[in-house]
């Protein structure tokens, strides 16, 4: 008994230790990103629902959908792992909305499909617009310059 229970007390800290992993690569994608969804470019929040809410006038029923999440490439399903280049960061919305599709688009082409429905007004609600010309003007992270 004692044995059975060590191996899932090592299973539990296995598995912790993953989604720690996981939760600071999708911390530095995000980052990366602007905290700009990486399928729709909407603004995402992370921590604390309520200032995000506060700060961009979202009603509470709406938080849900712009939290920000760890989207596999690769599904885990098809060998992908949590490594930074298999990480993007993307709304809950967006991500959820992937893998609810009868046929689960490629991220390129999926990609593809929410810039086109967000350019034609759609997607997101109306109402939510200004999270999209919020994250246009936010500054971008200086870049290193290249040695060459």
């Amino acid at each position: 008994m004692l044995h059975v229970r060590f191996i899932s007390m090592k299973q539990r800290m296995c598995n912790m230790s993953k989604s720690n992993k996981l939760a600071k690569l999708k911390i530095l994608r995000a980052n990366k990103q602007n905290w700009r969804c990486f399928y729709c470019d909407y603004l995402m929040w992370q921590g604390d629902p309520t200032r995000f809410a506060a700060r961009y006038s979202l009603p509470g029923g709406f938080l849900n959908r712009f939290q920000c999440t760890a989207e596999h490439m690769q599904p885990r399903e098809n060998g992908g792992e949590d490594r930074h280049e298999n990480i993007v960061a993307a709304c809950k919305f967006c991500n959820q909305t992937r893998h609810r599709m009868s046929e689960v688009l490629t991220p390129a082409a999926y990609r593809q499909h929410v810039r086109k429905r967000v350019r034609a007004g759609g997607w997101h609600p109306r109402q939510f617009r200004h999270l999209l010309k919020e994250a246009r003007h936010l500054p971008r992270p200086k870049r290193k310059a290249r040695r060459g």
